[in-house]
C-alpha cells in the first residue's frame, strides 16, 4: 500500500488545488447534512429550522463549483490572448 501514504503527504501547490480539495470536503458535508436532516425531519415532531442546514454546504458547493466550472476557459482564453503574435 504505498499509495496509501501518498494523499496525506500531497500538499496543494496552488489555489486550484486548494479550491478542488475544498469542494471534495464541501460535497461530504452536503451529503452528511442531507442525511442528517432527513433523519431529523423523520421524527414525531420534526424540528423545521433543521430543513434549512443544508443550504450553507450548498451555497459554498455552487461558488466554488462555479470556480472549477469557469477556470479551464479562463486559462484557454488566458494562453490563447497571450500567444496572438501581431503581424509584422
Amino acid at each position: 500500500m504505498s499509495g496509501a501514504g501518498h494523499f496525506s503527504e500531497e500538499k496543494p501547490s496552488n489555489a486550484r488545488t486548494w479550491v478542488r480539495q475544498i469542494h471534495r470536503w464541501l460535497s461530504i458535508a452536503f451529503t452528511v447534512t442531507v442525511v442528517v436532516t432527513s433523519v431529523a425531519l423523520a421524527q414525531e415532531q420534526p424540528v423545521v429550522w433543521v430543513s434549512y442546514v443544508p443550504l450553507l454546504p450548498l451555497a459554498l458547493l455552487l461558488l466554488t463549483g462555479l470556480y472549477l466550472f469557469v477556470l479551464p476557459y479562463v486559462t484557454q482564453w488566458r494562453n490563447g490572448r497571450r500567444s496572438v503574435v501581431a503581424p509584422e
